[in-house]
């Protein structure tokens, strides 16, 4: 993410439409909190579902990741060695779902018996699992990874909560590991309307998440909108403890809210250091 390069408002497409640039907006909050010697708190978000599959074919299997995450480079796992598992990402909205999907794919292919078979990997090249598996991609060690699958309790945002729990047989796991965090705030734009001779009302709005990522390796980050509605569901019960951004409609950082603590941001040099506006002399009507 480059910064200093973009404004905030961004318009793109045309005239009637207002892009809010999240890039420029993290910038604006990582400054503010800086000045404050404060950091944007990490939130715990939702794990997701892992199927692990052990190579015991008695072969080499080599296969293009469903994802195609990999630059259509073949995924190679091997049937012997410290590495002959490979990793598949399982579809689904919620945790629940993917726990299923993952005990659907098992059965159907025989997956606890079979582990990485030639069968699955055909149906995989076919587009026969496109609905429940994300994507597959491998080699990793079997039972470093599988051990790392944990009983997950997850409370959702509506206060339920359910759990995960793992399945290992040897050819074949699944489950959820721990929950992890990363850094998101919630975007708040007021805007009000105004009718004939009426105060002033506030537009319902939800507002917009925007997630932070940083890549594992060059550490550059990256920013990703998530509407409220799916946010609910990603960060559960901890959605509620997100950090608020408010801004204007330029997309200028007015606040930000972390738990109890309001912190005002400054505001930009060339409007704090702009004249006071003079009042207009009216001739009086004739």
């Amino acid at each position: 993410m480059t910064s200093g390069t973009k404004t905030p408002f961004q318009n793109d497409k045309n005239w009637n439409e207002k892009i809010i640039d999240a890039d420029s907006v993290w910038t604006q909050v990582q400054d503010i909190l800086k000045a404050e010697g404060k950091e944007l708190p990490e939130t715990f978000h939702r794990p997701d579902v892992r199927l692990i599959l052990n190579n015991i074919s008695g072969h080499t299997q080599t296969f293009n990741n469903p994802g195609d995450h990999s630059a259509d480079k073949k995924e190679t796992v091997e049937a012997t060695g410290d590495k002959t598992a490979a990793m598949a990402m399982i579809k689904g909205d919620t945790l629940e779902r993917q726990q299923r999907n993952a005990a659907e794919l098992t059965q159907r292919y025989n997956l606890h018996e079979k582990g990485l078979s030639d069968e699955f990997l055909r149906a995989v090249e076919a587009g026969e699992c496109d609905d429940l598996v994300d994507e597959i991609y491998g080699p990793a060690p079997f039972d470093g990874q599988a051990e790392r699958l944990t009983d997950v309790k997850w409370k959702k945002h509506e206060g339920l909560s359910i759990l995960i729990e793992p399945i290992n047989n040897g050819a074949a796991a699944f489950g959820a590991r721990e929950a992890d965090h990363e850094k998101v705030f919630l975007a708040h734009f007021p805007i009000y309307v105004k009718g004939t001779g009426t105060v002033p009302e506030l537009v319902e709005s939800s507002g917009m998440c925007i997630a932070i990522s940083e890549d594992w390796k060059t550490k550059e980050q990256s920013t990703r909108p998530i509407v409220p509605s799916v946010a609910q569901d990603f960060y559960g019960a901890h959605y509620d403890n997100i950090p608020v951004v408010t801004l204007n409609t330029d997309g200028q950082v007015q606040n930000i809210r972390i738990g109890n603590d309001i912190i005002t941001a400054e505001p930009p040099e060339h409007i704090a250091n702009a004249p006071a506006p003079q009042a207009q002399q009216h001739a009086p009507n004739p």
